[in-house]
């Protein structure tokens, strides 16, 4: 629960004369402990800003038959989404093919422990049709949907993560099997940045549960 202004002054005049007595005056020691306050709303807002809700239930791992290919992410080619600054396509961008469809997933990568903190946001795929592929599927993410209202989940993706968005591909030739496990892996893995749910029970359940 925030506090109230009075609240504040109250800590403030305590802490004036309690913690900082005797090491700077007392007008200096409210501004200091004011302006901690304020840093650290500032510093709870953007974390706040940036929570994503992960769904980790073992059993919808195990739902549905994915034997059918191989997903062991050896298999799996992945490359800088955008350059640096988080505003153009990095160059890695063409080495997407555009004469094959495919499945590909976006991940926010922290460099913290590399290798290991990078999380999964959003599974999706690309037929291969004559207006389609999966090149040009992947740029229509920085090119539309990051810039409009259509989708707010991607935009709120590309708004604070752009600078960390890497995304994983495989390409694949069979448009039918990159529709089903398209579908299965949403299910499976409820990504924090898909908001369309093909399985009518799950959706359902996540929507009742507003999870």
């Amino acid at each position: 629960m925030l506090s109230s202004p009075s609240d504040d002054a109250k800590f403030c005049d305590a802490g004036a004369k309690r913690g900082l007595q005797g090491r700077m005056p007392r007008e200096l020691a409210v501004i200091f402990i004011r302006s901690m306050l304020g840093s650290a709303f500032d510093l709870g807002e953007e974390i706040r800003l940036r929570t994503i809700n992960f769904k980790l239930y073992g059993p919808m791992w195990a739902r549905y038959d994915l034997s059918a290919l191989d997903l062991n992410f050896t298999n799996w080619s992945t490359i800088k989404y955008l350059n640096d600054d988080g505003t153009e396509f990095h160059r890695d961008i063409e080495l997407l093919p555009n004469d094959k469809g495919g499945l590909y997933m976006f991940s926010i990568n922290c460099p913290v422990i590399p290798g290991r903190t990078e999380f999964p946001a959003y599974i999706g795929r690309a037929k291969i049709t004559e207006g389609q592929n999966l090149r040009k599927r992947c740029r229509e993410y920085l090119t539309k949907f990051s810039r409009e209202d259509e989708r707010p989940k991607i935009t709120t993706l590309f708004k604070y993560w752009s600078k960390e968005l890497w995304l994983s591909f495989m390409p694949l030739e069979d448009n039918d099997l990159i529709v089903d496990y398209e579908k299965k892996l949403i299910n499976s893995l409820l990504l924090p940045f898909n908001d369309e749910i093909p399985d009518i029970e799950i959706r359902a359940a996540v929507k009742a549960f507003q999870i």
